[in-house]
């Protein structure tokens, strides 16, 4: 009886756990925007924040801090770069920052900059961001899943985790909280990048609208591909015209307008966990908007653009046509997990599979891989055509890589560090440690923290000149 009884508990627990959760939406009964549009200066300069956990999420904070610290000429006074920056795109672990900083930055007549350095209360904002960004979420998540019986259900992973991230510093703040703060001038645009399962396309969580990522590269693709087509069989020509059509409306993103839903009071830290949804370790979240028979399925926005560099781009193409006065500058904050750290565990191993094991992640690596060495080589064969793409004075993009610094051994490490590594280690291994710091979330030790801290500090200094030059230039 002891032993029916246990097992009809743990069934019981079982279908609790498995039962489905949906968040539903008021449908949007206005016919027009969300949320209104907003002004903008000539000068467009937008963050990417890749995924990676905590990792990404730390080694944003610090690029942040550094980018915070660049000082820009603006007739004659001196402001700090983040002044200039209107525009986040973010995924998975970069969303936690990018959100973060979103929502928590003092507000826009905060002066950034002191006499020397920072003003006392960004010191003090980004004291906590660092700090906040290394905090250790996966504890406290396992907690709720046992207390509120979500253990055998991945999906409502991401509710524990948004909970977790409410009680620890977003405040349950909403879309309509977060529009107030971009309408004041107190927060970038904010634009979370997921993928809708039920279609394979690109989801993005933002108060912006469809009309602002709709840049139109089709009919421009077509004309260069009429030129070029002279000579080609008029049904190639046909097939090639259906096939730029059918791509455009695959890689545009769909929006909560476009499945007519109302998100204004759908929290911040629910979108961010749906975009660092990874199944079956976490998510999907599930959104159903009253009255519609449609379930939209939306995870990991980093399926195939791990930067959230693709929606950004759409936005900036979008707004910088040929003729016009605007520019557009776009940093690149890329700790993702770099896909060859494992290669030599690869190589000398009998168990393939364990590879799995370890890294659950490495076949959408693979295919994020590939995908990103198409995506590079079409986007600097277009940018030297110039038929898509602007010059790079109007239109500039600057990758900072987490393992690009620049090490000089041991006497260049963050004190949280001299004890971990020994006094001959190279320059490569220290690059290949931080290489090697796993995608959590959570921060295992405060040397790896210390360490994505000061080579986001490294990679904007080695970049600070370049950024500088584009943003002061005509």
């Amino acid at each position: 009886m002891k032993a029916l009884l246990f097992l009809g508990v743990m069934l019981s627990l079982l279908s609790t756990g498995c039962s489905a959760r949906i968040h539903y939406l008021t449908p949007n009964t206005t016919g027009g925007p969300v949320f209104q549009p907003l002004e903008e200066p000539n000068t467009l300069v937008g963050l990417a924040i890749s995924g990676g956990g905590s990792r990404a999420a730390t080694f944003a904070a610090g690029a942040l801090e550094a980018l915070a610290e660049v000082r820009i000429k603006e007739g004659d006074r001196e402001i700090s770069l983040l002044e200039k920056v209107n525009y986040i795109s973010s995924v998975s672990g970069g969303s936690l920052a990018g959100a973060y900083y979103a929502v928590k930055k003092p507000d826009r007549g905060v002066p950034i900059l002191g006499d020397k350095g920072l003003s006392p209360r960004y010191q003090g904002f980004f004291s906590d961001y660092k700090a906040d960004m290394q905090r250790n979420f996966q504890t406290p998540v396992l907690l709720r899943q046992i207390f509120f019986v979500r253990q055998f259900n991945p999906t409502k992973v991401a509710y524990s985790l948004s909970e977790v991230w409410d009680g620890a510093f977003f405040n349950e703040i909403t879309f309509s909280g977060l529009y107030k703060r971009e309408q004041h001038g107190d927060s970038p645009r904010l634009i979370l990048n997921g993928t809708l399962y039920n279609n394979g396309r690109r989801f993005v969580l933002t108060t912006l609208s469809p009309a602002d990522f709709n840049y139109d590269f089709t009919r421009l693709l077509g004309q260069a591909a009429q030129e070029n087509q002279k000579g080609f069989p008029k049904d190639e020509q046909a097939g090639i015209a259906a096939r730029i059509e059918k791509a455009r409306k695959q890689l545009l993103p769909v929006t909560f307008e476009d499945i007519q839903g109302d998100h204004h009071e759908l929290r911040i830290s629910l979108a961010v966990a749906t975009s660092a949804s990874f199944p079956p370790v976490i998510g999907p979240v599930t959104y159903n908007v009253e009255g519609q028979p449609t379930y939209n399925h939306i995870g990991d926005g980093g399926l195939f653009d791990n930067l959230g560099l693709e929606s950004l781009s759409e936005v900036f193409l979008n707004k910088i046509t040929p003729g016009s006065a605007k520019k557009g500058l776009i940093i690149v904050m890329d700790a993702s997990y770099p896909f060859d750290v494992k290669n030599d565990e690869m190589d000398h191993t009998r168990q393939g599979f364990q590879a799995f094991v370890d890294d659950p992640s490495r076949p959408v690596g693979i295919m994020e891989q590939r995908a990103n060495a198409y995506q590079f080589a079409l986007w600097n064969i277009l940018r030297g055509e110039q038929v898509l793409l602007p010059d790079f004075n109007h239109f500039t993009i600057v990758f900072l890589k987490n393992t690009d610094a620049d090490w000089a051994g041991y006497q260049d490490l963050p004190a949280e560090c001299r004890g971990v590594f020994k006094p001959d280690v190279t320059p490569e291994k220290i690059r290949q440690a931080i290489s090697q710091i796993p995608t959590l979330f959570k921060i295992k030790n405060r040397c790896h923290g210390a360490l994505l801290i000061k080579a986001a500090h490294k990679v904007v200094e080695k970049h600070r000149d370049e950024i500088i030059k584009f943003l002061q230039s005509p």
